[in-house]
């Protein structure tokens, strides 16, 4: 049986890293070298053996998927996979990340790395990856994946 109401199964947009859709969406698992804000590019490190946010000259191997719910009352910093732990990095289908100016459904994918924000002129593209709505600067926005 298809879902036919999205909001029935699916929370709203409500944060940078959550999934946008259930359908067919792939996320391997990587060891974090440096602190990775959810919703945010990240690359290997030298060694291949961790992860850690996207720097100039780097290339992109997915987006932290989100998986905490921010705790308000005790102000925490959760919202990132710190040092150390395990992250959940999609690679494949669509997520919401954090606009870093204005984007158009439809185009191409860039990250700026000063800024760790999604942009259509950033420094450093997304293979295989395109804007899934329109956006302006510091606004959420849907972005489909598709890296191997």
């Amino acid at each position: 049986m298809p879902i036919t109401n999205y909001p029935d199964y699916m929370q709203p947009a409500g944060k940078a890293g959550q999934l946008s859709s259930y359908q067919d969406y792939t996320a391997d698992t990587y060891a974090v070298e440096a602190t990775v804000p959810f919703g945010s590019a990240v690359q290997l490190n030298a060694t291949g053996t961790a992860i850690k946010p996207i720097a100039t000259g780097g290339t992109v191997i997915g987006i932290a998927l989100a998986q905490n719910i921010h705790d308000w009352v005790e102000k925490k910093d959760d919202q990132n996979y710190p040092v150390g732990e395990p992250a959940a990095i999609v690679k494949h289908g669509r997520i919401f990340v954090v606009a870093g100016g204005d984007v158009i459904n439809g185009q191409a994918v860039k990250v700026d790395p000063a800024t760790q924000k999604f942009t259509v002129d950033g420094e450093i593209a997304i293979n295989s990856a395109v804007f899934k709505g329109n956006a302006t600067a510091d606004q959420l926005v849907e972005i489909e994946i598709n890296l191997p």
